[in-house]
């Protein structure tokens, strides 16, 4: 079971949210790109698409220089995050008698 939520004309899944989770931790889209095993542009493209269904800001980025600058998520953003982190667990939970019972009844894969 994987759960996808829409917003505005956009969606949010796993890989975004734990995106932007990364993003929390790390305070630099670079960094969370570069863990995540991504560039930065894919890393900013899914940022940037998943904020555009939000009124408020998920994040705050800076810009560099003396200070280096950074990003930070927004209490919006670490919202979204536990809010989708507890649905998911919801849904997990009410899923296990589903996916057993799918589990007995699908065929078996044949190893080539």
């Amino acid at each position: 079971v994987r759960t996808k939520l829409f917003i505005a004309d956009e969606t949010i899944g796993l890989g975004k949210i734990d995106l932007l989770e990364k993003l929390g931790e790390v305070g630099s889209i670079s960094a969370a790109a570069r863990q995540m095993g991504m560039s930065y542009r894919r890393a900013w493209f899914l940022l940037n698409s998943m904020q555009s269904g939000f009124r408020e800001p998920l994040f705050v980025a800076e810009r560099g220089g003396l200070q280096r600058g950074g990003t930070t998520l927004t209490l919006l953003g670490e919202d979204l995050i536990r809010r989708y982190r507890s649905h998911v667990n919801i849904v997990d939970r009410h899923s296990t008698e589903i996916l057993a019972w799918m589990r007995s009844v699908q065929i078996e894969r044949q190893e080539p």
